[in-house]
């Protein structure tokens, strides 16, 4: 964590970022919301701990009632081979049982990895997802990040970038109904089209984005929207990237202010502050651990160091994770209570967040999560 993670939720608010207008139409999918003094709220699903509750459960009980409740998108992942997050490694069958079940939500990908997949496949699913949902699906990708994965296409590991960028192109005119050319066992070359046709006619795209500036700076130029997370910085940086996405948007000759940045983060909203920090210390305590601990085995030398860090440190562990806790919870989340909520939203969209999508499912019941909604939801109520 950065040092920027020691700010507080009130020093948040008093940032400051310069207005910004401009009247250019965006394409569908990369408007920005309205402006507000708030994000927009959507809730997100990545570890699939849920207390004693059945994670899909929790998942359809939540979804219909952000439905209804105003939120604006519901987000599930692709993760493999993992006990935290195994729930979940399919995003295009969770979406297609998130249309059955809500009429008004966006229901989005965070993410899927393309160099998984091939992406006719990608391409045939999500379109499905968008006729169930009568054209409510969104994508995030992105070029996957633990080497494990890659069991499922090796080949890949080295150039997952370059995979991604090629895989994406081909899933946007695929979705636009430009066949694409295969060879078949024998050798014959065909132009391929994929069914069912999407309802929409364009694919929103969000380019999901984390420490490497230079995604920042390529999602602008490319027109893609922006999925992160306070992982690997802190909120300072977080201005800092969302400044230089909107910069090379500009030089790119697409409007500065369309575009979409949204955040994920933990999200408990309790009764009053003390409550809600006491209610997920455990939980969440729990969940960065096992979450930095799965670093060992990503293929990655930086994660890895981190994650021999933490597992050296013996006696010391919890008091790390304490200090990790603390910084985490006071700069990089959404933990409180109603009041503190809005004083870190404010915060964020003056950083020039357009969305959050709360992180609800990191160890506490399907009572509790919904309970913290429904308070959470008297922010989009008053319109604030």
């Amino acid at each position: 964590m950065s040092d920027d993670s020691l700010l507080d939720a009130g020093q948040l608010a008093r940032l400051k970022a310069k207005l910004r207008s401009g009247d250019a139409p965006a394409p569908a999918g990369d408007q920005r919301p309205p402006a507000s003094a708030l994000p927009e709220l959507g809730v997100i699903f990545f570890s699939g701990l849920s207390g004693d509750s059945d994670p899909y459960d929790l998942l359809v009980e939540v979804s219909r009632f952000v439905d209804r409740a105003g939120y604006n998108a519901v987000w599930t992942p692709e993760r493999h081979f993992t006990e935290v997050g195994g729930a979940y490694p399919n995003p295009a069958l969770l979406g297609a049982a998130v249309a059955m079940i809500t009429e008004n939500v966006r229901i989005r990908s965070g993410s899927v990895n393309l160099p998984l997949h091939d992406t006719l496949r990608v391409a045939e699913e999500w379109a499905l997802v968008d006729n169930l949902s009568g054209g409510r699906v969104d994508l995030a990708v992105a070029p996957g990040w633990h080497s494990r994965d890659f069991v499922l296409k090796p080949e890949a590991y080295e150039t997952r970038g370059q995979v991604l960028n090629e895989s994406r192109e081909e899933l946007r005119k695929l979705w636009r109904g430009v066949a694409v050319e295969r060879t078949d066992p024998a050798g014959e070359r065909h132009d391929i089209l994929t069914f069912p046709r999407p309802v929409q006619p364009d694919l929103p795209l969000w380019l999901t984005s984390s420490k490497s500036v230079d995604s920042w700076r390529f999602a602008g130029e490319q027109g893609l929207n922006v999925l992160t997370a306070l992982i690997n910085f802190g909120p300072a940086e977080l201005q800092n990237r969302i400044g230089i996405y909107r910069e090379a948007r500009a030089r790119a000759g697409l409007d500065p202010e369309a575009g979409v940045v949204s955040l994920m983060l933990h999200t408990y909203v309790g009764t009053d502050t003390y409550e809600a920090v006491e209610r997920v210390r455990g939980p969440m305590t729990e969940y960065l651990g096992s979450f930095v601990t799965q670093h060992a085995t990503s293929g990655q030398a930086e994660a890895q160091d981190k994650a021999r860090t933490l597992q050296n440190l013996d006696a010391d562990r919890d008091e790390f994770l304490e200090m990790v806790f603390q910084r985490y919870v006071s700069s990089s989340s959404l933990i409180g209570d109603v009041k503190q909520a809005r004083q870190t939203l404010e915060g964020f969209r003056d950083m020039g967040v357009d969305e959050v999508a709360c992180l609800v499912d990191f160890g506490l019941s399907k009572d509790e999560v919904l309970a913290s909604l429904g308070r959470l939801s008297q922010l989009l109520q008053k319109g604030a």
